[in-house]
């Protein structure tokens, strides 16, 4: 058991380095850490580290614009999480396929991937994905002409946000006041 525990803290720190590497856009180092960490995921059997490894990769993706093969390692990831019923993984996943969907103008599937995010934020509760998910799934309903039901979303978003200190509350108050103006 020491054994495995081990190796799977070294994938999450492997992970987590690759991190450094994205935020500097050192792309390339930041795959080797991935791809390391994916190589150690897969001899433990650890499938949740997996699915989130191929998440992190699609990201680097993602940030080259290589929104094809972003959508492939997103889907990889999905599959995994759906196997093992990791709901919170699921939420980010489909978060990022949804961004992914609005990048290439695809309104329709980005609103279908983010709503199945907020569906499953909502029923685990977890905070987090409900800030992420609600601030997109709100301003999707303001621009679809449903106002009162994405600003409620977007309030409860700004509350969560406050409430837990996340990064980008200001951005979402400015957007409430300026959607009550409107």
């Amino acid at each position: 058991g020491q054994e495995i525990g081990d190796r799977a803290g070294e994938g999450t720190t492997l992970n987590n380095i690759s991190l450094i590497f994205s935020a500097r856009g050192d792309y390339d180092t930041a795959l080797d850490y991935l791809h390391q960490s994916m190589k150690i995921g897969q001899e433990i059997g650890d499938r949740a580290g997996e699915g989130t490894t191929l998440n992190n990769i699609s990201q680097i993706y993602d940030a080259r614009g290589d929104y094809d093969t972003a959508l492939d390692y997103l889907q990889q990831s999905l599959k995994i999480r759906q196997e093992i019923g990791d709901k919170s993984g699921l939420i980010a996943t489909l978060h990022n396929m949804a961004m992914i969907a609005m990048q290439q103008k695809d309104m329709k599937q980005a609103k279908e991937y983010e709503m199945q995010a907020y569906g499953l934020a909502k029923e685990t509760g977890d905070a987090q994905g409900l800030f992420h998910t609600g601030q997109v799934v709100g301003q999707m309903l303001c621009a679809a002409g449903q106002k009162d039901e994405g600003l409620k979303i977007l309030r409860h978003c700004h509350q969560i946000g406050k409430q837990a200190g996340m990064p980008g509350t200001d951005r979402i108050e400015h957007l409430i006041e300026k959607l009550e103006q409107a």
